[in-house]
């Protein structure tokens, strides 16, 4: 007489869980570090658009723009505002007085982390200098002095 089992034994279902379990612990923080860094690049790439924008702003009218409404129609898709929400937003502000030679662009990335793109029009400095911080309070143009993303 034969007996058949249907179904999986208590060992063989401890065992798929444990499989199961160690490649869950390897694959998480994998799957957490990408999306950092996807986060962060996304935040650069959107500050590198909006620098191009004044760029060809600047070229165009000789300074640079505060103007949002300008910068949004020239680049889409990018929000500009506070960036007090861990939305990616693009500030446009800090502009040297008088002489709109200076413009920094910052952005806070989902990680908490802010991104800074300083754009320098004339002088010995001029260029683009990068900054990254986890404060709000060092997105300045003194800070963003060139220290690499």
């Amino acid at each position: 007489m034969r007996t058949s089992e249907d179904g999986f034994t208590l060992v063989e279902l401890a065992v798929v869980s444990l499989v199961l379990g160690i490649l869950v612990a390897i694959a998480l923080p994998n799957f957490l570090g990408f999306q950092k860094t996807a986060s962060e690049l996304r935040t650069r790439a959107d500050l590198t658009n909006v620098a191009k924008a004044q760029v060809a702003i600047a070229v165009s009218e000789g300074a640079f723009t505060t103007d949002e409404g300008s910068l949004g129609y020239m680049v889409p898709g990018i929000e500009f505002g506070d960036a007090t929400d861990s939305s990616i937003r693009v500030v446009v502000g800090d502009i040297d007085p008088g002489d709109s030679r200076q413009v920094l662009l910052y952005a806070r990335a989902v990680t908490g982390d802010w991104f800074g793109l300083r754009l320098v029009g004339i002088g010995v400095d001029a260029g683009r200098q990068t900054c990254r911080s986890p404060n709000e309070a060092d997105m300045t143009l003194a800070f963003c002095n060139g220290t690499d993303w």
